[in-house]
């Protein structure tokens, strides 16, 4: 009897690269300003307690008074200052004008290491990996040079870095960089511990990626557990480390517990961030994705549709983040037999992917593994085997031999041998796929796929 067929793969988008202020007091030049330097303050706490609408504020105010200061390092901490928190608002043509504007006034090293920072993490939001990688390496220097190797500032930078490169499918100087990162914060044993949850956050969504899942909840649980210390119980932040934790529990089908940190992470990113900031698209898209998982196809489908047209609006139309809720409403577009949408969501999906992060990354092997489904589905089956081939072949270059994902689209690949007769061959697939699958200890492949031909039962 043939295995039971693997399931199609649906796309989640989880937050990375939470924004640190590196720079967090006027220096001393500065203070001769006492009423500038109240409302920096000022800001600056109403930021650290997730008021964003109420810093920008403050520190637009800020802004205002510097400009009629001689002191060009007034204005351009007010320029950073507002980015960022413009930044986390969603106002990303706002804060990356600041940014320019405030580089352009030659600040001192330290600030402009910060402003260069939260500008690669700019660049990454909106899918320019590339420039962003120069960007936070400029600022890795700057940072080392004017703190040396083991301070925090260094640290928030590594972090950039190691998120770029994850980014990019360079896992191994990922790791490098939040290890090194979490080694500079632990050592350190502050009193604030925002800055080891920061890295663990990120550091449990690379070993997700790579599939080991018991390591990336035991980051994933600490970091919640520091930031909810850290930052009380209406924060974004740590709605964003529910997300991931939630994301988890997903894939290895805990579905309670995942429905309820998602149900409960989206009411606190709207209340801090507004509804139509893309870190609510994220939110939506991936309680979504678990409603699949369950079977709930039209509850699903609205949240797809709304993260899609969020990412839109924020973003334009081929933006990295919307391949993702392009893919999984292809999926559900399968279930209801409209073959031919799926397949033009699919390619659409895949050509962003390409695009953006390059052709040998994971994701654009989930893609091609989605769009191989759908081409044997309609019974083009030479075109199904070559975007299999292509899968295979990134995801071992990628994450290597034994991932869960690659599982699946082995098992995927054997039934298209199967169907064609070419049984000898299909079977060996399915040998290797279940020698992965026992390297994890679960069959996690089926549990982080969807069969467009079983999507009824689901």
């Amino acid at each position: 009897m043939a295995p039971q067929e693997q399931k199609l793969k649906w796309s989640v988008r989880l937050t990375l690269g939470i924004l640190t202020c590196c720079v967090s007091a006027p220096t001393a030049s500065m203070a001769e300003d006492a009423e500038w330097t109240h409302l920096v303050a000022e800001g600056q706490q109403l930021q650290a307690q997730g008021r964003y609408t109420e810093a920008a504020s403050s520190f637009q105010s800020a802004l205002d008074r510097a400009g009629a200061s001689p002191e060009p390092a007034e204005m351009a901490q007010s320029m950073y200052q507002l980015a960022l928190v413009k930044q986390v608002l969603g106002d990303y043509p706002s804060a990356g004008a600041l940014y320019e504007k405030a580089i352009e006034l030659r600040p001192a090293p330290r600030l402009l290491g910060a402003i260069l920072l939260n500008h690669a993490r700019l660049d990454g939001i909106e899918g320019n990996f590339e420039e962003a990688a120069v960007l936070a390496n400029k600022s890795l220097e700057i940072h080392r040079s004017e703190f040396g190797p083991k301070h925090p500032s260094v640290a928030d930078t590594l972090d950039a870095v190691g998120w770029i490169q994850l980014r990019l499918g360079h896992y191994g100087p990922a790791e490098s960089a939040y290890t090194e990162s979490l080694a500079i914060r632990e050592k350190a044993k502050t009193r604030d511990q925002s800055g080891v949850a920061a890295t663990l956050n990120d550091l449990g969504f690379l070993q997700y990626s790579e599939g080991h899942y018991a390591e990336a909840e035991a980051s994933y649980r600490r970091a919640l557990a520091l930031r909810r210390a850290a930052l009380g119980s209406s924060h974004p932040d740590l709605a964003d480390s529910m997300l991931r934790l939630g994301e988890l529990y997903r894939v290895q089908h805990q579905f309670s517990k995942a429905e309820q940190l998602m149900q409960g992470a989206i009411p606190m990113l709207q209340s801090a961030l507004g509804p139509e900031h893309p870190r609510v698209a994220n939110a939506s898209n991936n309680l979504g994705v678990l409603y699949c998982d369950e079977g709930r196809l039209k509850e699903a489908k609205p949240l797809f549709d709304r993260a899609l047209k969020i990412y839109e609006k924020a973003f334009g139309q081929d933006h990295y983040q919307l391949a993702g809720v392009l893919s999984n409403l292809a999926l559900i577009e399968t279930d209801q037999h409209a073959y031919q949408k799926a397949e033009n969501d699919y390619s659409r999906a895949l050509a962003i992917e390409e695009k953006t992060v390059g052709p040998e990354h994971p994701e654009v092997a989930a893609m091609l593994n989605n769009l191989a489904q759908i081409y044997r589905f309609e019974e083009r089956y030479a075109d199904a085997e070559k975007a299999y081939l292509r899968a295979i072949s990134v995801w071992e270059q990628s994450v290597g031999m034994e991932h869960p994902d690659l599982a699946g689209c082995l098992l995927n690949y054997a039934a298209l041998l199967r169907k064609v007769h070419r049984k000898k061959e299909a079977a060996e697939l399915e040998a290797r796929a279940k020698q992965v699958e026992a390297a994890h200890g679960k069959n996690y492949s089926s549990a982080t796929l969807v069969d467009w031909h079983e999507l009824q039962r689901h």
